[in-house]
């Protein structure tokens, strides 16, 4: 019997120590007096309850949260300046979720599991100026959210699921200065669309594709010299025609002044690859099936094969 009261006793401690043991803890910085909420493993948002009414940066980050819901940070909006919900596993994100949080500059959602993002969200935070929507599922954005947002000067989209957006909405975001949407499945017309209208607005965006900066120049050539809108294979076939004239050139042996030898084995080179043209495919066309292809691993070979390569001094 003493033996089982003891037992009871000690499981009676533990278990105070472990619910005395808080998953966020309050932060305060000097001199700005910053004072941020950061949690860890949580599963719902009931632990902002402990937070200050002065808090101005929430952090919660490696949580299972799936939803959530409306009004959650309200009670903070006078002084929330920052707002990190990262790798928290949020599926959905209930319709006012965000209200009343007029001070906003940073909302943070990148890492989680949002498949649509939706205008009610973003209901007075006119004072966003960054969004940060990467590494999630997304295929749809709303429209109606471009116009609630006037003072955006950071959107990063990257590495979603999303095949469209028209381009022309980004003219509602007028304080726009960086973007990222790379890694998500476009149409090869409408990525030229949205890069010349980010051009248009001196907006800085990196996209991988755009390690090729000629074909950006080409295609917009080729669609004003009346080979076709995009997207129709008519411009890109223009472009192929272009680079495999420039190439032309370069490899020609009067302007190389190169052996016979090298521009026999680069013919040899281009023989080899050529595919069994079952398709009836031009010359151009099957070049151009052969880029894309090309474009889409260069990259990525590129960044494998900068491992084995002689650092320099």
């Amino acid at each position: 019997m003493k033996r089982l009261l003891n037992t009871f006793f000690i499981f009676n401690l533990l278990a105070s120590v472990v619910a005395d043991t808080s998953k966020c803890q309050t932060i305060t910085e000097k001199p700005d007096n910053n004072v941020a909420f950061v949690c860890t493993e949580l599963t719902s948002l009931t632990e902002l309850e402990k937070a200050g009414s002065n808090i101005t940066s929430i952090e919660i980050s490696d949580s299972k949260i799936l939803n959530v819901p409306g009004h959650s940070f309200a009670r903070f909006g006078l002084t929330l300046v920052n707002l990190d919900l990262h790798g928290s596993g949020i599926e959905t994100i209930d319709s006012l979720a965000f209200i009343g949080l007029t001070r906003l500059q940073n909302l943070i959602l990148w890492g989680n599991k949002l498949r649509a993002v939706y205008s009610n969200w973003f209901m007075n935070t006119y004072s966003l100026k960054t969004l940060d929507l990467s590494f999630n599922f997304i295929e749809v954005i709303d429209y109606n959210t471009f116009p609630l947002l006037p003072n955006l000067e950071n959107f990063y989209f990257d590495y979603n699921q999303i095949k469209y957006i028209d381009y022309n909405m980004f003219g509602y975001l007028k304080s726009l200065k960086n973007i990222k949407f790379e890694k998500n499945p476009w149409q090869w017309g409408f990525r030229a669309h949205l890069i010349w209208q980010l051009e248009n607005l001196h907006v800085k965006y990196n996209e991988e594709w755009e390690d090729w900066n000629w074909m950006s120049v080409m295609i917009k050539d080729c669609a004003e010299s009346g080979y076709g809108e995009i997207p129709k294979d008519t411009v890109l076939d223009c472009v192929v025609a272009k680079l495999l004239d420039y190439t032309y050139k370069i490899f020609s042996p009067r302007e190389m002044q190169q052996s016979a030898a090298c521009t026999t084995q680069a013919r040899q080179l281009v023989t080899c690859m050529r595919p069994k043209n079952a398709t009836g495919n031009t010359d151009n066309e099957t070049a151009r099936r052969v880029l894309e292809d090309y474009a889409a691993i260069l990259p990525t070979m590129s960044r494998s094969l900068a491992r084995f390569s002689t650092p320099s001094h």
